[in-house]
């Protein structure tokens, strides 16, 4: 029984390193999301472990649409109790996951999904594991994003 969880765990927290790594974004070292303002969505997955079964699915599903989730300029930022929280595939400090949760209002003991613009104001804040398909057509419903489709070429 150890050994499966050893391994599942280990299976997990690949999938999240490897799941961060590919939507990495051009903004070299960005380190808080002002970083990223007017240049990327933040989509924020908070979760009381690294473990827990809802960031786990949600982390699939980012990687089963990555062009979609890539192609609406987001980031993803992983906010856990327990474990490593990341923002843009990077390790975060504890404190700077802190003032993250703090500053949008999350309790890192409870799942959450938060939706950020680029305009750094909140967009859409969901309790459950996300159909990411609305949180593209929320996106896809955004003055900013309705610009950037007019003028993009499909890069996938």
């Amino acid at each position: 029984m150890t050994d499966k969880r050893s391994i599942r765990w280990l299976a997990l927290m690949l999938t999240v390193l490897v799941a961060s790594a590919a939507f990495g974004s051009g903004t070299a070292g960005a380190t808080e999301l002002d970083d990223y303002r007017w240049e990327r969505r933040p989509l924020l997955v908070s979760a009381p472990a690294a473990t827990d079964p809802r960031l786990v699915e949600t982390l699939s599903r980012i990687e089963a649409s990555r062009c979609d989730f890539v192609g609406r300029d987001m980031v993803l930022g992983v906010l856990v109790a327990e474990g490593t929280s990341t923002l843009d595939g990077k390790a975060i400090d504890a404190e700077e996951s802190r003032r993250l949760a703090q500053q949008y209002g999350i309790d890192v003991s409870a799942f959450r999904v938060l939706l950020i613009g680029k305009d750094g104001g909140e967009k859409l804040r969901i309790t459950d594991v996300p159909d990411l398909q609305t949180i593209y057509t929320v996106i896809d419903g955004m003055p900013m994003r309705q610009g950037e489709m007019r003028t993009e070429t499909d890069g996938c």
